[in-house]
């Protein structure tokens, strides 16, 4: 644990390579000098922390690229990275003793989960996403822990319309509050 929070509070230069000068600038040396000679470089304050802040990548930025058979789209690439489904003769024994995998099927909540938690595709199923991300299962009945089925897919206006017009009084949505005059708070009294 000490190291692992040494390492994540290490800072992103080396400190003693470091000095504050007289005058106020920052003079760095460097750890091999450059072809030309160069040990020292020295900055402004502000001019270092630019240069740092310039050296982080931006959001969801690839640092590591790969090539030939470790590229995306290589056609050998199979054979040579692990997947991380398993193969049919896997799958196939798995089947055939449940107690193989049981270990890694209760990360998941049990054997029944277990076609959701590995689809056969990429992406995942809205139910389940919908259960990650608002901890509520879409697929159980709130009031009688049924099963749920679909009544009908509204994707235009007017199906939507029509069926919250079925649904009754409580199938439409709450009623907007009315906006506060220009300039003036809102407060939560009774009206």
């Amino acid at each position: 644990m000490e190291r692992l929070c040494r390492y994540l509070g290490r800072p992103p230069i080396a400190q003693d390579r470091l000095d504050r000068l007289a005058d106020g600038k920052v003079r760095y040396e460097m750890k091999k000098p450059w072809r030309d000679g160069t040990r020292f470089v020295v900055f402004e304050p502000d001019e270092l922390m630019a240069r740092l802040c310039a050296m982080v990548p931006p959001p969801w930025f690839h640092m590591i690229r790969f090539h030939g058979v470790l590229a995306p789209n290589a056609k050998l690439r199979n054979e040579v990275v692990p997947s991380a489904r398993p193969s049919e003769a896997d799958a196939s024994s798995k089947l055939s003793d449940p107690a193989a995998g049981a270990e890694q099927l209760s990360l998941f909540g049990g054997v029944e989960n277990a076609a959701e938690a590995n689809p056969a595709g990429s992406r995942k199923p809205w139910a389940w996403l919908l259960r990650h991300v608002f901890a509520t299962d879409v697929t159980v009945c709130p009031r009688c822990s049924g099963a749920m089925r679909w009544l009908a897919i509204a994707t235009t206006p007017d199906d939507i319309a029509d069926s919250l017009a079925r649904a009754g009084p409580l199938g439409r949505a709450p009623p907007r509050k009315p906006k506060a005059p220009h300039g003036q708070l809102t407060l939560g009294f009774p009206s």
